[in-house]
């Protein structure tokens, strides 16, 4: 029997590892993918989100966006680890794909 799991995440380098095994892993099915802000901006970590798996054709996985700051803490990014971008480095085209229209709260 699989694992059924929602991957809730602020995709830069590692995270775009995490969404790779998931989506890939045999014992894993994964139901959706959501975003907040972290290492980057909202925006940047769901347009990451959307990058690695338009380029690794992970077609069939919701992706919805979920807060744009943290519940208690003030809001703190990591571009001297991640980059600007949230995942400078390698060159990844443009999404083919979007995210849900709805938050990611109303997904789960």
């Amino acid at each position: 029997m699989k694992h059924r799991i929602i991957l809730d995440c602020d995709p830069g380098h590692d995270d775009a590892i995490a969404i790779l095994l998931a989506a890939h892993h045999p014992e894993i099915d994964l139901l959706a993918i959501t975003t907040v802000a972290g290492n980057q901006s909202l925006e940047k970590t769901t347009h990451n989100a959307l990058k690695i798996c338009s380029l690794a054709n992970i077609r069939n996985v919701p992706i919805a966006r979920g807060m744009d700051r943290p519940l208690v803490q003030p809001t703190r990014y990591a571009p001297d680890i991640h980059g600007e971008s949230g995942m400078d480095g390698p060159d990844i085209p443009e999404p083919d794909i979007e995210v849900v229209p709805q938050h990611a709260v109303d997904l789960l």
